[in-house]
């Protein structure tokens, strides 16, 4: 069984960096449910009709963040959801629904004494995946074991975390083969991870036809420094580099694959993704003193060359309008798009209303119950 080395490194070891998501909706008030769906008022019916894997995100928050697809252009998103919580602000449930608001896959969480989850049940109209976590206590250590199991495809993971002081500093994925992968995560003194090391069975090797496998092979496995991170003196990251083993060199060594670097100038931050093909793309986010992006520039260096634009007007610390700019052959394409909003008597909002250059394209609709 193969694992995704760089999904999981993303998930269990990304250093946080000033927040380029910026959040603009805190939900007041103790929540028990929440029902959210969005309303496309076109006849012409453009965009996500329906939900794929690509678009199923964990509900982790709360809040909306800049980037939710309500305030990411003109498009109208599909969300038909329904969330329940516990007393602690914890999911117990999500459902995600199709058009005719017919089930479409959940997610149920249990939690110990500690709002720790121990359980998950994941399920779809015919698949079903259980994640059980198990908690081992030590002064300023934790282990937890978690089992992921779904008989419909015979599919097994043994995963072991290791944590000090709530920082993990292993990870192990064991598989249904014993096969075990491991990710050490190092600190400096101020608990900011600069190194992952990756210890794999899987390797490259050249096959009778001049090919290359990957695999595991035998018995050996490697040991290499699989990402690293620089920060400022203001504890910003500044680099975050990615090796693993190329085809460049014959999977001789692991090689530089790619690397994200940050800059920070006043009310700014660009980043830069430079890859191992040589591709380059570059993103500048510039907030206001309130620390809300207020404009985000792709795909240049410079302001001056940005390809698309997003400019930001907020009111009640609230998205009230965008002004999407496009640029193609020295022509530029302008829409304005604005976000009316409805509240209820706990100043949370209840409707969103989508008005493209004056015509009503959407409405998101929100039901929330309370303890």
């Amino acid at each position: 069984m193969k694992f995704y080395f760089l999904i999981v490194i993303f998930l269990i070891t990304v250093p946080s960096v000033k927040s380029q998501v910026t959040k603009i909706d805190s939900i007041y008030g103790s929540i028990k449910r929440i029902r959210e769906k969005v309303i496309n008022l076109d006849n012409l019916d453009e965009g996500t009709t329906e939900y794929s894997n690509s678009i199923i995100l964990l509900p982790n928050s709360l809040n909306l963040n800049i980037y939710d697809s309500s305030f990411s252009g003109s498009a109208s998103e599909y969300v038909n959801f329904e969330r329940f919580y516990n007393e602690n602000g914890s999911i117990l449930k999500h459902i995600w629904l199709v058009k005719n608001d017919e089930f479409y896959k959940s997610i149920t969480y249990k939690y110990d004494d500690k709002n720790r989850v121990i359980s998950e049940i994941d399920s779809s109209r015919n698949n079903l995946t259980t994640v059980k976590h198990y908690y081992e206590d030590f002064d300023e250590y934790t282990n937890e074991n978690i089992i992921s199991i779904n008989l419909n495809s015979n599919y097994f993971q043994h995963t072991i975390k290791y944590y000090k002081d709530n920082q993990v500093i292993r990870t192990k994925l064991i598989d249904d083969y014993g096969n075990i992968t491991e990710f050490i995560n190092n600190y400096n003194e101020n608990g900011k991870l600069i190194y992952t090391t990756l210890k794999t069975p899987e390797t490259w090797r050249k096959n009778e036809y001049g090919g290359w496998s990957h695999g595991v092979h035998d018995s050996t496995s490697i040991v290499f420094k699989n990402s690293a991170y620089e920060y400022d003196d203001k504890y910003r990251l500044l680099k975050r580099l990615v090796y693993n083993y190329s085809n460049k060199n014959n999977y001789e060594e692991p090689i530089l694959l790619h690397q994200i670097l940050y800059t920070y100038n006043d009310n700014k931050t660009s980043v830069k993704k430079i890859y191992e093909s040589g591709m380059i793309s570059s993103f500048i986010y510039v907030y206001d003193k309130k620390n809300r992006i207020i404009e985000y520039h792709c795909c240049s260096d410079n302001i001056s060359d940005s390809e698309r634009v997003k400019k930001y007007s907020y009111k009640n610390n609230r998205i009230v309008s965008l002004q999407y700019i496009t640029k193609d052959n020295n022509k530029s394409k302008i829409q304005n798009i604005d976000f009316k909003y409805k509240f209820d008597d706990k100043k949370n909002w209840i409707e969103i209303i989508k008005i493209v250059d004056g015509k009503e394209k959407s409405i998101r609709t929100r039901e929330i119950e309370y303890y």
